[in-house]
């Protein structure tokens, strides 16, 4: 009997040693997971956080200090124009998706792309980037003081008859009345040259006539001298611009180049355009949510 108890008592001692052995293993497993989720993320949760080489997608909402979305990937804020109102350089897009990225690689500005570290899947957060991360400061030069005041001349040179005749679908005969492609007033052509085929257009605007040079705010003739210049006659307009339009006005010139009013001063007779992306030197927020992380092992 003695020697029976003997041998259950080594049994229960080496059942004891195994059952800590078994501890001590699972505990070093799960610290090791913890150091190495700690190496990539920065904390000790066991949650898989973006790091520099990973792809990312994200949903964002990019807004101006004012409130108003100049982007996003999000189709519920870019159809909803009460709740989320529209910057003056926003453009709708053909798809919402989300926006896909490889951390590190240098595609996004750099307050965008060191917000998105160290979140994780379906994580949001507010991101506030100033302009010099984001992207930077005004270029001067890019900014114009222009008068409120243009001329334009009672006889002008324009095309040739072929191109003449593709613009404005009808001859280009003496006589020919059309409205003038740029400034919306009658005009008649007035001689052609036989030499260059140019046609010699007599722009016919009437007294105080309101037309839309730019096509997003009027302008009015304010006077007619068809005697000035030499001949080629003048014919002034002056933009119906006011302070109130500062700032809430984005229109192109004639090559395609878009602007936005920036300033209008009446009592100078000037206002002021700025060819700088809306973007440019300002503070943007952006509302950030993480929709997927492929981590760098899996990144082909």
């Amino acid at each position: 009997m003695p020697d029976d108890k003997g041998d259950d008592w080594l049994n229960l001692h080496s059942f004891i040693i195994l059952c800590i052995a078994m501890a001590v293993v699972v505990a070093g497993t799960a610290i090791g997971y913890i150091i190495l989720a700690d190496i990539h993320q920065g904390s000790s949760d066991l949650v898989y956080r973006a790091g520099s080489g990973d792809q990312v997608e994200v949903d964002y909402v990019g807004t101006f200090e004012d409130g108003t979305v100049f982007d996003t990937s999000i189709p519920e804020v870019a159809k909803n124009n009460a709740l989320y109102p529209k910057s003056l350089s926003y453009e709708e897009k053909t798809n919402y998706v989300p926006l896909s990225f490889k951390v590190g690689d240098g595609q996004m500005i750099a307050g965008f792309e060191a917000g998105v570290i160290g979140m994780a899947t379906n994580e949001t957060k507010v991101l506030t980037i100033p302009p010099e991360e984001g992207y930077g400061y005004s270029n001067p030069n890019l900014i114009e003081t222009k008068s409120l005041t243009m001329t334009f001349p009672v006889y002008e040179w324009t095309t040739n008859t072929t191109t003449f005749e593709q613009e404005y679908y009808v001859p280009a005969e003496i006589g020919t009345t059309i409205k003038h492609a740029d400034y919306g007033w009658n005009s008649t052509v007035s001689y052609i040259d036989p030499i260059s085929d140019l046609v010699l257009l007599k722009n016919e605007p009437n007294p105080y006539e309101t037309i839309y040079v730019f096509n997003d705010w009027p302008s009015r003739v304010i006077s007619i001298d068809t005697s000035a210049d030499s001949g080629s006659g003048e014919i002034k307009v002056r933009h119906l611009l006011t302070e109130a339009d500062a700032n809430n006005i984005m229109s192109s010139d004639s090559n395609g180049n878009k602007f936005i009013v920036i300033d209008v001063d009446t009592s100078k007779n000037t206002y002021t355009i700025d060819y700088n992306r809306e973007v440019v030197g300002k503070t943007l927020t952006f509302k950030v949510t993480v929709v997927k992380i492929i981590p760098t092992s899996q990144n082909p």
